[in-house]
């Protein structure tokens, strides 16, 4: 059994400073890490955290050193790819040395574990809120599922390529994902797909492989598929997605009532 741990859009600001001027979204994540933590015995073993998009809100350097800051305190090691609200250069200089980060182009990444092997796709798109995949991300994801010969795989993108049930956020979804689901029609093998962007959970297909939107740390989006009311966002909701596979996926939805001590039932 492999379980991989996928957290979404923190939106960490610089210290001191509070998301829409209320919600101290620093406090969210550190809560969520400690109460993951607090888990980990009972669902053990994870092998890392996934933190797909979003990290900052700003994309400037002083919120990445306080999104670092708190991660210290992550109980696993962890990767993440950027979303609408990074900067690309400024999560490479924060992470540089960390063996996951590219020197160079798209944040895109592999790691090959036990019997699955994890992808990172970078969607974002300098200055924009929708998602893109570059050409060179497209290579890199061809050459990447090419040489896996069927191997499973768990793929990371911030942008959902699928309708997540909220009409705003598919307009700032991935744009043209035509490639991309030619790409993974083509895998032979077990794929499951982890989404953020949307801060609450949908689950779908797309390219015929289950894909999966985690909750956001920091705060929820309103549902509203029929585009009746303006985007809005809540306090709560929060959580994370634990993805597993051993020999197929499954994905499950973790939030705060996981982490007190369990009351069996009499």
């Amino acid at each position: 059994m492999t379980r991989i741990l996928q957290i979404s859009d923190p939106h960490i600001l610089p210290e001191g400073q509070l998301f829409q001027g209320s919600l101290d979204t620093a406090a969210a994540l550190r809560r969520l890490l400690r109460g993951l933590a607090s888990l980990l015995p009972r669902i053990a073993p994870v092998d890392r955290i996934v933190v797909s998009g979003d990290l900052t809100e700003t994309g400037c350097p002083a919120a990445y050193a306080h999104f670092s800051k708190l991660m210290q305190d992550s109980p696993l090691p962890w990767l993440a790819v950027p979303g609408n609200h990074d900067s690309r250069t400024a999560m490479r200089a924060a992470f540089a040395a960390r063996d996951w980060m590219p020197a160079q182009g798209p944040v895109n990444w592999r790691q090959d574990l036990p019997g699955l092997t994890l992808l990172g796709l970078d969607t974002l798109v300098e200055g924009a809120a929708h998602g893109a995949l570059s050409a060179d991300s497209c290579d890199w994801l061809a050459e990447q599922l090419g040489s896996l010969n069927g191997r499973p795989a768990l793929l990371f993108l911030h942008h959902p390529p699928m309708d997540t049930g909220i009409q705003a956020m598919n307009e700032i979804g991935l744009r043209t994902p035509g490639r991309l689901a030619e790409l993974l029609r083509a895998h032979s093998g077990p794929l499951q797909i982890g989404c953020g962007h949307i801060h609450r959970v949908c689950h779908s297909t797309f390219a015929a492989h289950p894909a999966i939107t985690a909750p956001g740390v920091s705060h929820s989006i309103v549902l509203d598929p029929d585009g009746r009311s303006s985007l809005s966002w809540a306090p709560g909701g929060t959580g994370a997605i634990l993805h597993s596979f051993d020999g197929r996926f499954r994905a499950d939805l973790i939030t705060p009532a996981d982490f007190g001590p369990p009351t069996p039932f009499a």
